[in-house]
């Protein structure tokens, strides 16, 4: 369970393989499918959400922590809502970010996609909330694993099979915040200079005192 493998579709219906994390430090992911990654991780998190819920209040909000390698923070916040959309009203759900460490991180530590076959390796909290800081959020024996196998690709992602290990079984993977205050859907605001030019077009010219 040290190296956990991913494997990505490739274009013409052929399957890529790939590790992640990798095993070799030259190992990339040169075809990502962002669609297959993000739907069989919001699939698989939701089932381990569902099924294992945090300790605590009902209405609990939890966080996710998702692999930077993998995704973007568009994906990273789409996969929060689509969580959220899976688990109806039961459950808010929030990427994790700086504010929000305090929360129950359920982390993904792996994926594996290939040819419509899928495995996501799910890490959920054991203790209560507030009861981990920080520094122990990457504590492998505050989290009990999960791989989630699903099957769909051509049709929709759905979970076939669910394993349980003890803690300590699967490496918790690092800590992967994103910007509370960025949304990956706003326009970027422009630089100072071009808002410097634009109000000195707005304003009068002075007349010529010659």
């Amino acid at each position: 369970m040290a190296c956990l493998a991913v494997a990505l579709p490739m274009t013409g219906g052929c399957a890529g393989f790939e590790t992640w994390p990798p095993i070799e430090p030259g190992d990339r992911i040169p075809n990502r499918d962002e669609a297959a990654i993000g739907q069989t991780m919001t699939v698989a998190l939701a089932r381990v959400i569902q099924d294992y819920p945090p300790r605590g209040d009902s209405d609990q909000m939890v966080a996710i922590n998702l692999p930077a390698p993998l995704v973007t923070e568009g994906v990273y916040r789409r996969v929060a809502r689509d969580i959220e959309t899976e688990l109806g009203d039961q459950r808010l759900v929030s990427p994790l970010t700086e504010s929000r460490m305090n929360l129950p991180v359920y982390h993904v530590a792996g994926v594996r996609i290939r040819t419509g076959k899928a495995e996501i390796d799910v890490l959920r909290p054991v203790f209560g909330v507030g009861e981990l800081d920080r520094a122990e959020l990457t504590n492998d024996e505050a989290y009990e694993g999960y791989t989630v196998r699903l099957s769909g690709g051509f049709r929709p992602w759905r979970v076939t099979w669910v394993e349980r290990f003890t803690p300590g079984i699967i490496s918790t993977p690092a800590i992967n915040p994103i910007d509370q205050g960025a949304s990956s859907d706003a326009e970027p605001a422009p630089a100072a200079e071009e808002q410097a030019a634009d109000q000195a077009a707005e304003e009068p010219a002075e007349p010529d005192q010659g």
